[in-house]
Order: C-alpha cells, then sequence, then structure tokens
C-alpha cells in the first residue's frame, strides 16, 4: 500500500492509503477532541444528528436516496475515545471509479461536505424535531448498557480506576445531561468542533490522487480554515507509590457474574516496550491458546470466558471474566497466579513464536479491510508516529524474552470490579 500524508491548512491533513486490492473506496474525516464531562453528550449526539439530514437532502430518506444513487454508497458518522480523546467519524464508502462507467469522485465528495459542513438548520440550530429523536435514542442506547453485563462491568471497571480523570468518560454521554440540550445549543457545540478541533482525512482505496485531492481541497477547504487545535497529550496509566487497590463489588440479579481487573503500566505507546507488551498480552490473555484460558477458563473451568486486552493509548491493562459468584477468589487467584507466573519468565519460546503468528494473522487481516486499515493509520497519527502494518510486524518480531519479562513486570493492580449474580432473575 503506497500512503502520504500532506497538510492542506493548518491542524487539517490529508493522507492517502492508495491500494488496488479492492473494488470500494472510503472517504472519511475525523474530528479530535479532548474528552470533557461538561460537553461529552452533546459531542457525541452531532454524529447521531448529522445522519437526519442535510440542506439539500433534509430528510434521512432523501439523504439515502441520493447515496444509493451514487452506485449504492453508504454514509454515516460515529463517535469513539483514543486515549483522553472523543473521535468524531464521518465516512462514506462508495464503488472505485476503474469500476464503473463514470467518475463519481466529485459527487462522492460533495455529498460528504453536506453531510459534514451542512446539516439542516432551523432558527438558528439543528431541527429541534431531530434533535429530541435522537436524544430519545441515545438515551436507550445508554441504558441499553445495563442489558450488556460484560459492557457494563468494563464500564464501571473504567469509571472507578480513572475516576476524576477524562478516561473516565463514556463516550457516548449521560442521561442526565439530554434534558438540556436543545438545537441551538447543539449547533454552538457543532461550530466548536468544526471549526477548532484537529482534523484527518482520509481517502482508502484506488483513485487519481491529484483529481481526489483538487476535489477534496474545492469542497472541504471553504469550512476548514487554520487552526491551532488544543487536543493534549494522554496522561498515561502510570505505577503508583504504595497504591491502595480499588475492590469495588456490586450485587445484580443475573445468573452470570461478571469480574473486571484493571493494571496500570505507564509503558510509553510510542516506545519498543509496546511491542513487547503486545506479545505479553497475547500469551496471558489475548488469544485462544492464552495462560488465561487455558488454565482459567479450560484446565480448572473457573470462568465462562476471560481476556486480557492492553490500551496502547493509555498504557493500561483490562482483564475481563465471566464466573460463578462462589469461584471469585479461585479466579482472582489463578488469574494473578498466572500474571506472577510470566513476571518471572515462566513461558516457552513456543509460546513467543505461537503468539507472534497469530499476532501476525491478526495484523494481516487489518489488510483486508479499508475501514481497517483506515483506523490503524488514524491511531498512529494520534500517536505522532509513521508506521505501516509490516513495520509494525517487524517490530513484534524483535521482541524476546526477556523484553517480554520486563513488560510484564510493569502491570500494577489497580482496580478490582466485581459484578456479583444474586439470586433473582436477570434484568
Amino acid at each position: 500500500m503506497k500512503t502520504e500524508k500532506m497538510e492542506i491548512s493548518k491542524g487539517v491533513s490529508l493522507r492517502f492509503l492508495e491500494t488496488e486490492k479492492f473494488k470500494t473506496n472510503v472517504m472519511s474525516v475525523y474530528f479530535c477532541v479532548p474528552l470533557c464531562r461538561e460537553d461529552i453528550t452533546k459531542t457525541a449526539l452531532i454524529p447521531r444528528v448529522l445522519k437526519r439530514g442535510t440542506v439539500k437532502y433534509p430528510t434521512l430518506t432523501e439523504l439515502s436516496w441520493r447515496a444509493e444513487e451514487l452506485y449504492g454508497a453508504s454514509i454515516g458518522a460515529n463517535i469513539g475515545k483514543r486515549g483522553d480523546r472523543a473521535l468524531i467519524k464521518c465516512s462514506v464508502q462508495f464503488v472505485s471509479d476503474s469500476f464503473i462507467t463514470e467518475n463519481i469522485i466529485g459527487d462522492i465528495t460533495e455529498l460528504l461536505k453536506e453531510f459534514i459542513f451542512c446539516p439542516l438548520i432551523c432558527d438558528g440550530g439543528f431541527d429541534e424535531t431531530y434533535v429530541k429523536q435522537e436524544k430519545e435514542n441515545a438515551k436507550n442506547h445508554i441504558l441499553g448498557l445495563i442489558n450488556d453485563k460484560k459492557e457494563y462491568a468494563m464500564v464501571k471497571c473504567n469509571e472507578i480506576m480513572f475516576e476524576g480523570d477524562p478516561y473516565e468518560i463514556f463516550p457516548y454521554g449521560y442521561i442526565e445531561d439530554l434534558d438540556a440540550i436543545d438545537g441551538k445549543n447543539l449547533y454552538e457545540r457543532y461550530n466548536e468542533i468544526i471549526n477548532n478541533s484537529k482534523v484527518d482525512i482520509f481517502i482508502s482505496g484506488s483513485f487519481d490522487r491529484e483529481i481526489v485531492k483538487k476535489c477534496i481541497v474545492d469542497n472541504f477547504g471553504p469550512f476548514l480554515a487554520d487552526r491551532t487545535p488544543e487536543i493534549g497529550e494522554t496522561k498515561l496509566a502510570k505505577f503508583e507509590e504504595n497504591i491502595q487497590v480499588k475492590n469495588v463489588t456490586e450485587e445484580m440479579p443475573v445468573s452470570q457474574s461478571k469480574l473486571a481487573m484493571g493494571f496500570n503500566s505507564g509503558i510509553a505507546p510510542i516506545s519498543d516496550d509496546f511491542y513487547a507488551m503486545t506479545v505479553f498480552s497475547c500469551i496471558y490473555g489475548g488469544s485462544p491458546f492464552s495462560k488465561l484460558f487455558n488454565n482459567v477458563r479450560e484446565k480448572l473451568s473457573l470462568a465462562y470466558y476471560v481476556f486480557s486486552a492492553f490500551d496502547r493509548n493509555k498504557s493500561c491493562m483490562k482483564i475481563n471474566a465471566g464466573i460463578e459468584a462462589s469461584k471469585f477468589d479461585e479466579a482472582y487467584n489463578e488469574i494473578m497466579f498466572q500474571l506472577d507466573k510470566m513476571k518471572s519468565g515462566e513461558f516457552s519460546e513456543d509460546e513467543i513464536t505461537a503468539a507472534k503468528m497469530y499476532l501476525k494473522t491478526q495484523a494481516g487481516s487489518i489488510k483486508d479491510s479499508l475501514s481497517a486499515t483506515e483506523d490503524f493509520y488514524m491511531g498512529r497519527g494520534l500517536l505522532g508516529v509513521e508506521e505501516s502494518v509490516d513495520s509494525f510486524l517487524e517490530k513484534l518480531n524483535e521482541v524476546t524474552k526477556e523484553r517480554i519479562v520486563a513488560a510484564a513486570n510493569t502491570l500494577q493492580l489497580d482496580t478490582i470490579y466485581f459484578l456479583k449474580g444474586v439470586q433473582g432473575n436477570e434484568i
């Protein structure tokens, strides 16, 4: 894949990801802002409202029809978080010009411009009917979290571990904020984001670079003037002296209890130690042949599921397990026992080789998806590092056992959250 990055205005970058592998292309615009409790609910509502209609296509139906006219293009928006930052993504997927009889890149760019920069405005704000409906949808989405106990436990563990830190913020917003939001103050927040945030534009697939560049500059340029975004650096979850482990148990009438654990690390996301931590996590709990899977689940039958994941942006590790309430002590002790074994180097070269092969397969799947490839490069861009999938794999291959042990020994237990199932019907 050929890649190139350029700046089209201060604080606004354009990246080309060229490959002949796919019949479709993807064009995306990312807006990056600091996570802030006071405005996250508004920020999360904006992608929802943008999907409802624009000046030229004032209803969802008309917007969808226009996308369908462009050979079945699909357009959408969502929100997520990376470290201490919120990330709004607006994108359109469309067929490459080389597979049709006309050039539609200009129409596609115009459609995405309309979607992002020309929302339907009534009396100085977003359409109140759309805002009201999307507030209700957002409320239902947030309330629905309680029905996914695995996700609920992970969110609660995160909130406890990072209390007072931007990373504790739930990126989809908070129900208690919704009543105060109306079309006008939501539009004010929208303009703050459009005018002040860090912007990254991606075009991925097969295309004429100069034509695409002109289309993007002509369509997006008038709305993306120079800016000096203040997104700040993510505060890493570092080792704490004399740490008092946070231990919280919440009872709920569920049939399967959930155990979530959070660990500090402090490994810098752009350091070589990150690659050692990646291999460690794969061996420890991030693969079907991991220590946690083979021992906690398979050998000792202490969990229905158990896995670990390392967040590169925040430098923390999370462990999640579904267990029986009566087996909490056994499951917790085995999880920590397996971690101690990793810290003392009780794993084999064969396990390292298997982990590297597994990670190679996982990374290879990135190349099979334009969206995944774009996400890979966007994530690296936020860290300020230029890295291809191949160079990522090269770094993993250089990892030694000694470096894995060193990475394991950076981990420090910070939080234990136990969603304890009690007798009663599941809610």
